[in-house]
């Protein structure tokens, strides 16, 4: 199964600008695949969608698409606003109060 064919097709369907759609995958080994999504600043709030339905909906297509072959693919944008900055300190969630 190409899960990169199949992300880059859902992707340039959802774009304004699917030219500017370009899909990276990559073999991480053990029978696990990274697809990477970059898109025109303007089109990633469609491919997200509202409150994360479309890339969760992407998401569950590949996943069980790769169900056949046993692999466990992730597909994450490579222009997301969380990627572009350092990673956050994992201190408490709840600004460090206990109980």
């Amino acid at each position: 199964m190409d899960y990169k064919a199949l992300v880059e097709y859902v992707a340039k369907s959802l774009a304004e600008k699917p030219e500017e759609v370009l899909v990276e995958s990559f073999e991480r080994g053990g029978g696990t695949v990274a697809i990477k999504v970059k898109l025109a600043d303007g089109d990633v709030g469609r491919f997200i969608g509202k409150a994360g339905r479309n890339i969760e909906a992407i998401r569950t297509l590949v996943r069980v698409a790769s169900l056949k072959d046993r692999k466990r693919v992730f597909v994450d944008l490579a222009n997301s606003p969380l990627a572009q900055h350092e990673p956050r300190s994992r201190g408490p969630r709840n600004g460090g109060a206990t109980g």
